[in-house]
């Protein structure tokens, strides 16, 4: 009980911007101490060995087991300590009360992934865009079906927008009939621009796009107006090929990195990288500089397991049939017919993937692939327990619409009564 009540001690006040950013990451590792244990018993029976170190042992399984057997006394906890206005607070009470794994905005403003539309039928579908996994793909799908999207393109100043303190809603292609909003959800100050303005509030968007699912998940929305998440997810290394050989020859992109020409993939992988575990770094809510480790690792596992709606870039087809049914999306209706045979018609191999890039590959086993996993080692253990909820999701995605179908029998019933 003492080391539980040194874990959830709060720090003293600190009024200094330096000491506050300090602050922050005291408090989430405090939270994620808290967090840690009730979510370790989910995951205890995996075993991964890395650099010579086993993570998640049987020893420390027994240990919690043997731990969990003890009725824990109640902790007496102390008021926290008030922080400075620009410092992150953290709710002890709903760590200590809570039965839930997740962090107290991902319980409360995300739908759980058992939740199909009749359940939280108001929710605002959120896409995870994680660069070069299909994220593209499904821009140009629900385009194609007419639907209004927050990309970035809703800030280019051309339309005349992007200064607006309002909601904005117009189509930004010339003879196309989707839309966007004027706000750019795939960074943080757009969302945060995005949050002033209201924008889920609004119920203007059919579906937001970001590359920061923690920080949108935690900004954007709140117990009233919830969000539901879905992602396409790749095999890390996969991915970091197609980036390495994309950006040496896409000139449209900002990013655009020509010198990578003269480089190999290992010499590459050395380098300092904001892909070094991207996915965990991501829904850690972490930044680049801030290290990330198994601790991020195993919320992050648990966020994926009750908030994401999973899908996979090697399985389009099947991975959108679920995003579909998630987002209600009648794929009966003419267009979205239409829009769907058009990307996933074809059954060769990339049926789906519209903005692939053509590159050499790299065979499991080789020193690039060694040199890309073991620098991503908490990432490709995330893709793995990806690919394993996708299997699983299957029967919940599924049950969705056995609830609508049940739902429309007993109003029926009701209706004949």
């Amino acid at each position: 009980n003492n080391e539980q009540a040194k874990a959830l001690k709060v720090a003293p006040t600190m009024t200094t911007s330096r000491r506050s950013r300090g602050r922050k990451s005291t408090l989430k590792t405090a939270a994620a101490s808290v967090l840690g244990v009730a979510v370790y018993s989910l995951f205890s029976e995996e075993s991964y060995l890395h650099n010579g170190r086993r993570y998640l042992t049987s020893e420390l399984e027994h240990e919690m087991e043997m731990t969990a057997a003890v009725p824990a006394a109640p902790i007496s906890m102390p008021a926290p300590t008030a922080v400075a206005d620009d410092a992150e607070s953290v709710d002890f009470t709903y760590l200590i009360s809570s039965h839930s794994t997740l962090l107290p905005w991902a319980q409360n403003n995300l739908v759980d992934v058992h939740e199909g539309p009749v359940q939280s039928p108001d929710a605002t579908n959120m896409f995870w865009h994680i660069p070069k996994a299909g994220g593209t793909t499904a821009k140009q799908l629900y385009q194609c079906m007419g639907k209004t999207l927050t990309i970035r393109i809703g800030i280019d100043p051309r339309h005349g927008h992007d200064q607006t303190d309002e909601i904005v809603v117009f189509p930004p292609v010339a003879g196309k009939d989707w839309n966007t909003v004027n706000v750019d959800t795939t960074i943080r100050p757009g969302i945060d621009r995005a949050r002033k303005m209201g924008l889920v509030q609004s119920h203007t968007a059919d579906l937001i796009f970001t590359m920061e699912p923690a920080y949108a998940g935690e900004q954007l929305f709140d117990s009233q107006n919830k969000g539901r998440i879905m992602a396409l997810f790749r095999n890390p290394v996969d991915r970091l090929v197609s980036k390495f050989y994309y950006l040496q020859t896409a000139t449209w992109e900002r990013t655009y990195k020509p010198e990578w020409k003269k480089m190999s993939i290992v010499d590459w992988a050395e380098l300092p990288s904001e892909d070094e575990n991207f996915m965990v770094r991501k829904l850690s809510g972490k930044r680049f500089n801030e290290p990330v480790n198994e601790m991020d690792l195993i919320l992050a596992k648990e966020f994926l397991r009750q908030r994401v709606v999973v899908g996979l870039m090697g399985e389009m087809t099947e991975s959108f049939r679920r995003f579909n049914i998630a987002m209600n999306v009648d794929v009966h209706e003419e267009k979205n017919n239409r829009c769907i045979e058009e990307y996933f018609g074809n059954k060769d191999k990339d049926s789906g993937v519209k903005n692939s890039n053509k590159h050499p590959k790299v065979v499991e086993g080789t020193p690039e692939w060694h040199a890309l996993a073991n620098k991503n080692h908490l990432d490709m253990i995330l893709y793995a327990y990806a690919e394993r909820l996708f299997e699983e999701q299957k029967e919940i995605i599924d049950s969705y619409t056995a609830k609508d179908l049940e739902d429309e029998r007993e109003e029926s019933v009701q209706v004949k009564v």
